[in-house]
């Protein structure tokens, strides 16, 4: 990544300008293209018993922000012009994939993380940063096994064992991810998030990195099935390369009928934290699961036991319950229910809910930052994001008027027991834009309050006994409530997409089914954010985005410094407009422009404005 430091920015701007003004007309005017794309390769006549492919993508990434106002330990920085990906995506990928003539497979990933280096720092080359894995399949008269070992794989076994964060997909779609697919047409992303909510984020998207051996097998005697992995995973791992440690998870399933499966899955986790035999963490989980299916809804139930120890204590053991029931899709008003409990003894850092009983920092890659840790103290979540020590409902459901599309839920939780930590938030609006000024880092900021992880920040609120300077000691209860609104309408017969996504999160000392909107509530958190799409033709589309976000604390959290000993008032704002212009079936250019501004009137040096712009163009091959 290369840095440049310089007091004003228009040439930055212009370059992108000018690619815009360049490229736009001719992609405008430009149909759809009728021949292929090239290749070198000759199609083979029949398929080979062998056989190798390639596959991946290239992505050229420019990164311009010019600020205004900016904290007290910025460390002076303006502006800062990066040609690379400060999260440490891949600029190039390539995917080897082969099948030998006994039906082996094997695979690799070749990855440059960025290609765009200063002087500074040495230019990176080809690497297999992500291994080499091979695959074989065994077919026999028992069933069908599969032995795949080596680089890091994906992998996804129970919500309470080994899952992803997935929850209700609601977010504003003016800021794409890098693994977000390349479509034929500019628009053809928007319509998906139209019809259904959903966007594609990936092989990564609902899973874990493993590096290990991964044994599955199906079509098993009685219905049965298998599949586990014993390894190394990046979410458990030591804080001191060399150390002990390691993985191991197995799920083993019955399909009983055509609508119910029940299931059985296990996770160890262990690591040495030092050379000294006593320093260690480890803990087990043990569950059961259900699955039943029948022709206008779903239910899924899975419930167990899990225990932690480390060097420092034991937790002993708990429990933990979790159920999704789910209506049909094509009923008129689709319904979501989701009930959980989970102790504060049942602790998993690879499981779809955030750990709140013991403080977790994993050890980062090296040169980039020191640590990571996800949100602690006691942290306000949306729907569907369960935490350990908790409980509580959720119900959403969809609505379809025409042309207009709604889907709004509400949820409450209880920690079940008293905690003597805090709270945390996660920032709605300008958390991306927060996390890049400090990268994964960790009590930062004018306050030391930030915390940055993967494309987000969340801030760390203390909170204190009526006399204001005594730490409380408190069961905290949570409330939220989410609401979208989905319009799509056609204007000269230019398709016009609106998505507009209004979410209230509170927490307070005292049972609340609703969110609390006045003083009683120790911190409530506000936000709306609007997209505007509009679709000039298959090949390019406007993108225009307007989000606000509130945070309002009682006197019982922190005060300012404003000499008035308020609480935080805080106000999150960004404005932006890009396009997407599609290049060619396989090559899309992304351009993003967007205003910030991040201010509290009562804690003084919480003020930061500026502007941010990105050009990218991704290449699928």
């Amino acid at each position: 990544m290369y840095y440049l430091t310089v007091k004003h920015a228009p040439k930055f701007l212009m370059v992108l300008t000018f690619v815009c003004i360049h490229w736009f007309p001719q992609l405008c005017a430009q149909g759809n293209s009728s021949g292929g794309i090239f290749t070198s390769n000759v199609v083979p006549e029949k398929s080979p018993a062998s056989s190798i492919e390639f596959s991946g993508f290239y992505r050229f990434h420019l990164y311009g922000r010019n600020q205004h106002e900016t904290f007290p330990n910025n460390s002076g920085k303006t502006l800062a012009l990066v040609a690379g990906d400060l999260y440490r995506e891949p600029m190039l990928m390539l995917k080897l994939k082969g099948l030998s003539r006994d039906r082996i497979r094997f695979s690799t990933d070749f990855m440059i993380n960025s290609i765009y280096k200063g002087s500074s720092q040495t230019n990176q080359s080809l690497t297999l940063d992500l291994g080499l894995n091979f695959e074989t399949t065994v077919l026999t008269d028992y069933g069908r096994f599969r032995l795949r070992s080596g680089g890091v794989s994906w992998y996804r076994q129970s919500r309470l064992t080994v899952w992803g964060n997935r929850s209700l997909n609601r977010m504003s779609l003016f800021e794409r991810r890098p693994q977000t697919a390349v479509d034929a047409e500019a628009g053809q992303r928007y319509e998906r998030y139209y019809a259904n909510g959903l966007i594609d984020e990936g092989v990564r998207y609902g899973s874990r990195a493993f590096q290990g051996v991964f044994l599955e097998g199906t079509k098993l005697p009685l219905n049965f099935s298998f599949k586990g992995v014993i390894g190394k995973s990046n979410f458990n791992r030591s804080i001191a390369e060399g150390n002990d440690n390691f993985t191991a998870c197995a799920r083993l399933q019955n399909e009983l009928t055509d609508s119910l499966k029940i299931s059985y899955n296990f996770l160890q986790s262990f690591r040495r934290e030092s050379p000294v035999s006593a320093d260690y963490q480890q803990y087990s989980i043990s569950t059961g699961e259900v699955v039943y299916r029948s022709k206008n809804w779903v239910a899924q139930l899975e419930a167990g036991w899990g225990r932690f120890a480390n060097s420092q204590y034991d937790l002993g053991g708990g429990e933990a319950v979790l159920l999704n029931l789910r209506t049909n899709k094509d009923l008129r008003m689709p319904l979501t229910l989701q009930l959980y409990r989970i102790s504060p003894q049942f602790v998993n850092v690879t499981g779809n809910f955030l750990n709140t009983t013991v403080l977790e920092v994993f050890p980062n890659v090296a040169g980039v930052g020191a640590t990571i840790r996800t949100p602690y103290q006691g942290p306000m979540v949306g729907l569907q994001s369960p935490a350990n020590n908790r409980q509580g409902a959720s119900m959403n459901f969809e609505w379809s008027a025409g042309r207009l599309k709604l889907n709004a839920g509400m949820g409450c939780f209880a920690e079940i027991d008293s905690t003597n930590n805090g709270l945390t938030y996660l920032h709605n609006v300008n958390g991306q834009m927060l996390a890049r000024l400090y990268l994964f880092g960790q009590s930062w900021g004018p306050y030391n309050a930030l915390n940055s992880n993967y494309r987000g920040t969340y801030e760390e609120v203390n909170v204190f006994e009526a006399d204001g300077t005594t730490p409380a000691r408190m069961r905290k209860f949570y409330s939220v409530a989410e609401v979208q609104a989905k319009w799509k309408s056609g204007f000269e017969r230019r398709n016009v997409y609106v998505f507009a996504l209004g979410r209230v999160n509170t927490c307070q000392p005292k049972f609340n089914a609703a969110p609390v909107l006045k003083d009683d509530a120790l911190l409530r958190q506000y936000s709306t954010e609007v997209d505007v799409c509009f679709e000039w033709n298959s090949k390019a589309l406007l993108v225009m985005n307007y989000g606000v976000e509130r945070i309002l604390g009682n006197q019982r959290t922190d005060l300012g410094d404003s000499g008035q000993y308020l609480a935080r008032n805080q106000t999150s704002r960004l404005m932006g407009w890009g396009m997407d212009l599609s290049l060619s079936e396989r090559a899309t250019l992304f351009l993003r422009h967007a205003h910030y501004r991040y201010v509290d009137p009562n804690f003084l040096e919480n003020n930061l404005s500026g502007t941010e712009s990105t050009l990218e163009i991704k290449v699928m091959f």
